[in-house]
């Protein structure tokens, strides 16, 4: 039988799996100058398996919308606040407004803010909101700032928990290739997942290809993530 810290470190795993195979290349392409197209858009749904949310009609103008008004929202919002926070709800009211017409609106649009900045923004699921009330907190409403605020406080107790994951690793060669702040923010994401239920073999299907020991904390250049008295190695 699995238990809580099987989930802790499966979840950390995972997210490190999920960095190296295409969220720190999205992310940097997110932030880049360059223009999204329906190509992108594609591979982005694919990989966060969001394929049957928008259907083939809708994609250029969810495109569009993201081109011309998410991105620029989000990308550059280097600290979580409730202010950044509301800005995802101010967002998701706009696309509302302009008819951007999907059920899973605010599915694709946390999760392409997450894509934007990772270390601030984390996607809202069903599974994650159940996750997050089963641990014991509570959502004041349905609103995204309501949601961060409270994953923001998990997320205090989550990080010493990532840190001993990460100490515990050892040597550098065997610490992951991302900041230390992006790797809490997208490990708690998938703790609450399991919490509220989803099944662990989806996480457990992404370690299958690794060889050996996969690497757990380093870090990146860019990322606010180094342990105290730690250096890049």
């Amino acid at each position: 039988m699995r238990d809580q810290q099987y989930f802790d470190d499966l979840s950390v795993r995972a997210a490190m799996a999920a960095w190296r195979s295409g969220e720190a290349a999205f992310s940097a392409e997110m932030k880049s100058a360059t223009v999204l197209t329906v190509r992108t858009l594609d591979r982005w749904l694919a990989f966060w398996d969001l394929d049957d949310r928008l259907r083939r009609g809708q994609r250029q103008q969810f495109l569009d919308f993201l081109e011309t008004t998410a991105r620029p929202a989000f990308c550059g919002v280097l600290e979580s606040s409730p202010e950044a926070f509301a800005l995802l709800d101010e967002v998701n009211f706009k696309a509302v407004r302009e008819g951007v017409t999907t059920a899973s609106l605010m599915a694709l649009l946390t999760r392409f803010a997450c894509s934007c900045e990772p270390a601030v923004y984390a996607p809202a699921t069903q599974h994650s909101r159940r996750g997050i009330q089963i641990l014991g907190r509570k959502l004041a409403d349905m609103s995204y700032r309501s949601y961060m605020l409270t994953f923001m406080k998990e997320r205090e107790r989550f990080a010493d928990r990532v840190a001993t994951l990460v100490l515990a690793a050892g040597s550098d060669a065997k610490r992951p290739a991302m900041p230390l702040d992006v790797l809490v923010m997208r490990a708690l994401d998938r703790r609450l997942m399991l919490a509220g239920g989803l099944p662990p073999e989806r996480f457990e299907a992404l370690l299958k290809p690794a060889t050996v020991a996969t690497p757990l904390a380093a870090a990146s250049p860019a990322g606010r993530d180094l342990l105290p008295d730690q250096t890049p190695g």
